[in-house]
């Protein structure tokens, strides 16, 4: 061991170059295996997790209240619960966020630990159960009553007494909430077989129970009691999802949600990284292993076997690869926070945990990457003939074939990310430049629900000399809005983005009209482009009673105008979309929108100020106020997260991959250095011999491109696919990746082949 340590002292550069992409690709392999694991024991937190189903709606798992009272006659089922999300008042109007559950709640989700009272609680429509971190907040113990106003059920001002306490639950599927209280109490304030997606309905089934047959049962039920709605639109068929599937499900506020192909490719990134330091520790370990050859041939003379040589370089790697691994663990704790932020504060954050288990995981990535790293350099040192190598004539017969390999595959390697990485940053680019077909600069959105007279605030807001003008709307573009389903022309169920506002908004808002047909302003939809299409409407044809369903007293068709995104994440698919404009007064719920002038900070605060002017002596609730073009970033800001994560993994295997060409450059020009010396003394030049020499090399990358480029073509194709507004032409990407590849190559082994062809050849054939 004291040798091996001596030979890496001596060779500084290699030992710094693998040492750093070891330790660093490590700390990421901690973090990604960390986020994995975790993320994957959520999806196994409960036992009976493959007894239990939740039936919902299409993209949700949620029914309507009564729906669990009409299964329980169905033999498969052992138990049912529902859960519905409830936010009475209390207090001086400030909200619980609380949840109305069953008592068999607690038997399907058994993640609620008790601190003090039991699940039992919840049996008596008197009693409440509240969360630890409630309980401190508002200093309430055992006994003690808290009076429920608006949406606390019964009726306002209903007295219910904490009869247990619950410790909150970290890492589980669940959502976070304050309260139970007793679903009974909750009955009619939903109707039972109406506002869908107002309860979610747990269901236990019995042991052995087929899924398809259970799926089967609870369909009859859903053709029974929802006649008519049943098969068409919003509800074109049941989804069965079982509790394990629920973590990597988009239940959207519902559940704790994991984000399954960011993990897949934090995954697929993490092990290319790794792979391209494995790649340098195997290279430079290979080019190093002629510099050891005479201290093996010594050993072999003292009568050390092969196999003992073998396990000796295995045994080394063991040891370097668990100091990088100590290394790794420090820098995977400094990272974790920038880990999380990055993957916008997950449900599940990512911590690096000590627990036995991950001990041994731990462990065993040391064990594994070390022999990884070590086989191949050990079974080379295991060919030595001691002879030979005593003689001199072992480094003559040396061909670096494996290093050549290594060499392709690690320029394979950088090309492949140099491509993936324009690829993502050009189209995170082009989203983010889409056009959107409507003016948002400068219009501030303030949205707030009260019952009553806002006419006040709304002179108030026109009076300041900052506002411009104010409309009304609800659903602002842009930032989003509900959805309905209506009829096309062919009698086709398709989903609209409705928007309503005032013509104030409309005009405040400036889309692009492509027909207008002199409407009256008010009670009149306009449609965009793409939905238009979509509906079935032409120049002659242009109906608005196949929307019957869903326009009210907005009867006739304004016009087209051009399609705006609906969808600013700018994946999946696009929404089409409706604006009804309509009468302030008929917009019972929404946001002022006001465009303002001048100083932005300045009209925020007078804005502000103004609403809390009328706020204060009303019952009102404030939505987040925001300016729209500011609210509209906010939405690309998940995917440039993700993105700028991946982005920084691969931009380090690129260094990575970097170092160690620079370092196998070293070693190569070092071999070519003998041949260089015996040429120029037969007549060769600085010039011939430097160029032959980098020809050599950048032959090994011009394959590597050749390799790379087509892989770079495929992924790039499958990672754009679901993208709506998607990069076009993008063919120049590769040509960029292949320069760009080409010039580090070329720098990195120029340098060290210009020092040998510079070399005195009578100062390096003294060393044969």
């Amino acid at each position: 061991m004291k040798s091996y340590l001596k030979f890496l002292s001596r060779n500084k550069l290699y030992t710094a170059i693998e040492a750093v992409g070891l330790a660093v690709s490590l700390s990421f392999v901690i973090l990604i295996g960390s986020y994995v694991w975790q993320q994957w024991t959520v999806t196994r937190e409960n036992p009976d997790r493959e007894r239990i189903y939740l039936p919902g709606l299409p993209g949700y798992p949620g029914l309507t209240y009564g729906f669990p009272d009409v299964i329980t006659e169905i033999p498969e089922i052992e138990t049912v619960s529902r859960m519905c999300s409830v936010a009475p008042t209390y207090g001086d109007n400030e909200v619980l966020w609380g949840t109305a559950v069953d008592r068999a709640f607690f038997d399907l989700v058994p993640c609620y630990h008790f601190l003090e009272g039991s699940a039992d609680a919840i049996s008596s429509n008197t009693n409440i159960i509240i969360s630890e971190s409630f309980a401190r907040k508002k200093d309430l113990s055992l006994g003690d009553i808290l009076t429920l106003g608006e949406g606390g059920r019964p009726g306002e001002g209903t007295d219910y007494t904490v009869s247990a306490i619950f410790e909150d639950p970290r890492g589980t599927v669940m959502k976070d909430c304050e309260a139970f209280l007793p679903a009974g109490n909750f009955r009619g304030h939903w109707e039972d077989f109406d506002n869908y997606g107002s309860t979610v309905c747990f269901i236990k089934v019995r042991p052995g129970t087929d899924r398809q047959v259970l799926y089967d049962k609870l369909e009859a039920v859903c053709k029974k009691v929802y006649p008519g709605i049943y098969g068409r639109s919003f509800f074109d068929h049941l989804e069965l999802t079982r509790y394990d599937e629920l973590f990597f499900k988009d239940t959207g506020n519902a559940f704790r949600h994991g984000d399954l192909k960011t993990l897949k490719v934090l995954l697929l990134v993490g092990l290319l990284l790794l792979l391209s330091s494995i790649f340098n520790y195997i290279n430079l370990s290979l080019a190093l292993t002629g510099k050891r050859a005479k201290e093996m041939a010594v050993r072999q003379l003292n009568g050390a076997s092969k196999s003992s040589i073998v396990g000796k370089y295995i045994g080394e790697s063991i040891l370097f690869t668990a100091l990088c691994f100590g290394a790794g663990l420090l820098l995977a704790e400094a990272f974790c926070p920038m880990m999380n932020r990055l993957l916008n504060n997950p449900d599940v954050p990512i911590r690096v945990a000590w627990s036995p288990g991950y001990i041994i995981a731990y462990v065993g990535i040391v064990v594994a990457v070390g022999v990884i790293c070590g086989i191949i350099p050990a079974l080379m040192a295991g060919r030595y003939k001691a002879l030979e190598v005593m003689k001199g004539s072992y480094r003559r017969k040396t061909k670096m074939v494996l290093s050549k390999v290594f060499i392709v595959l690690q320029n394979t390697l950088a090309v492949f990310l140099i491509a993936l990485a324009i690829t993502m940053e050009a189209q995170m680019r082009k989203t983010q430049n889409r056009p959107m077909h409507f003016d948002y600069s400068d219009k501030f959105s303030l949205s707030f629900i009260t019952a009553e007279d806002s006419t006040p605030l709304k002179d108030a807001l026109e009076a300041l000399p900052c506002v411009k003008r104010i409309g009304k709307c609800s659903g602002v573009p842009g930032v989003g809005t509900g959805g309905q389903y209506s009829t096309t022309r062919e009698g086709q169920d398709i989903m609209y983005r409705l928007y309503r506002m005032d013509s104030t908004a409309f005009r405040m808002f400036g889309f692009e009209i492509l027909e207008d047909y002199n409407a009256p302003v008010f009670n009149s939809v306009w449609f965009s482009d793409e939905s238009a299409a979509a509906t079935g409407f032409d120049d002659d044809y242009h109906d608005i009673s196949v929307l019957s369903q869903r326009t009210g007293c907005n009867d006739q068709l304004a016009g087209i105008i051009k399609a705006f995104p609906s969808n600013n994440a700018n994946i999946g698919e696009e929404e089409h979309v409706v604006i009804y404009v309509m009468r302030p007064e008929d917009i019972w719920v929404g946001s002022y929108v006001i465009e303002t002038t001048g100083d932005r900070k300045e009209a925020y605060s007078r804005i502000m100020e103004a609403y809390e002017a009328f706020a204060k002596e009303r019952d009102v609730y404030l939505n987040y106020p925001s300016w729209i073009d500011e609210t509209i970033a906010e939405t690309w800001k998940p995917a440039r997260n993700n993105m700028r994560l991946v982005e920084i993994f691969m931009l380090l295997s690129i260094i990575i991959s970097l170092l160690g060409l620079v370092a196998m450059s070293t070693y190569y020009a070092d071999e070519k250095s003998r041949d260089i010396a015996v040429r120029k003394v037969f007549g060769g030049t600085v010039n011939t011999e430097a160029w032959d020499t980098v020809r050599d090399y950048m032959a090994l990358v011009v394959i590597a491109c050749v390799i790379g480029i087509p892989i770079a073509v495929l992924a790039a194709q499958e990672y754009l696919k679901d993208f709506i507004y998607r990069l076009e032409g993008y063919w120049w990407i590769f040509v960029v990746a292949v320069a760009l590849a080409l010039t580090m190559s070329l720098l990195s082994v120029l340098w060290q082949t210009l020092k040998a062809a510079r070399t005195n050849p009578a100062e390096e054939l003294k060393k044969e």
